[in-house]
């Protein structure tokens, strides 16, 4: 189905402990990623996180370790190494050797990979699309399908004309490259706005990030968008909390993969 869209589940790093904040959930720096894990398997393990409206899952490389991607695949829902570990202060990202992360997604038989930059200038816009796509191509000739992510900050006081000449520096990149990915791009100002994009034959789907908004922020904007679908963390989980019974965390995560789903 078209508008099955990609969960993200790998909040790692900084992004952890804000989860868990967020989730209601006490924590320190030894146990912060157990915690994580826990609330992850709970969103899993909830009836509605299956495949009629999830086509995909990102998950953290501590995820996959610990077997999420072997429940993922149970589920068919197409498991995602996250391949990168952060971001260095200029928008380049950081991660563990591609040939480590390649033999580790295809060892736990991952679908595909995922990986994240920051576009916060324009300086920055073509390097990180230069670094983002020879690793792209890399990953794709080894039978993986990379998921190319780079994000312009929802705050950034310059983003439509950033998203303006990222378009177009993506349009470039799609015409050298020789395999397929997936796009990974932040919810644009302009409706429609990466449409032509979808048309690449390099191009498996295209899914928008929700960056910060909050759910119904996001869903409205992705809604305005044809062609693509969603890959969303925090609007997926809004809501959540640890103190909530089985019953509401399941209700509130079911009508979050609804929302998300019809605006996919």
């Amino acid at each position: 189905m078209a508008n099955q869209f990609i969960a993200a589940l790998d909040q790692s790093g900084g992004s952890t402990s804000t989860a868990l904040e967020r989730y209601g959930q006490e924590y320190t720096e030894d146990n912060k990623f157990d915690l994580m894990h826990d609330m992850r398997m709970r969103m899993v393990n909830s009836p509605d996180f299956n495949d009629t409206r999830i086509w995909g899952a990102i998950l953290f490389k501590d995820s996959v370790t610990r077997g999420l991607a072997v429940i993922m695949n149970a589920k068919n829902i197409k498991p995602f190494l996250k391949v990168d570990v952060g971001c260095e202060d200029n928008g380049y990202m950081k991660y563990f050797q591609v040939h480590d992360a390649i033999n580790f997604a295809i060892d736990h038989e991952c679908y595909g990979t995922k990986m994240r930059s920051v576009v916060k200038t324009e300086n920055i816009l073509r390097p990180v699309l230069t670094q983002q796509f020879a690793n792209a191509e890399e990953i794709y000739n080894k039978g993986l399908m990379p998921i190319v992510e780079p994000e312009i900050p929802i705050d950034s006081g310059d983003k439509e004309r950033l998203e303006n000449i990222l378009r177009d520096e993506i349009a470039k990149r799609l015409e050298d490259f020789d395999g397929r990915c997936i796009l990974k791009l932040t919810l644009p100002e302009k409706e429609n706005f990466y449409t032509e994009l979808a048309d690449s034959s390099s191009v498996e789907r295209i899914v928008g990030l929700s960056g910060g908004y909050r759910l119904g922020d996001a869903c409205e904007k992705l809604h305005k968008q044809d062609r693509m679908s969603a890959s969303f963390s925090r609007a997926l989980s809004e809501g959540l909390t640890i103190n909530q019974t089985e019953e509401e965390f399941s209700d509130i995560l079911s009508d979050n993969i609804n929302t998300i789903w019809r605006a996919s």
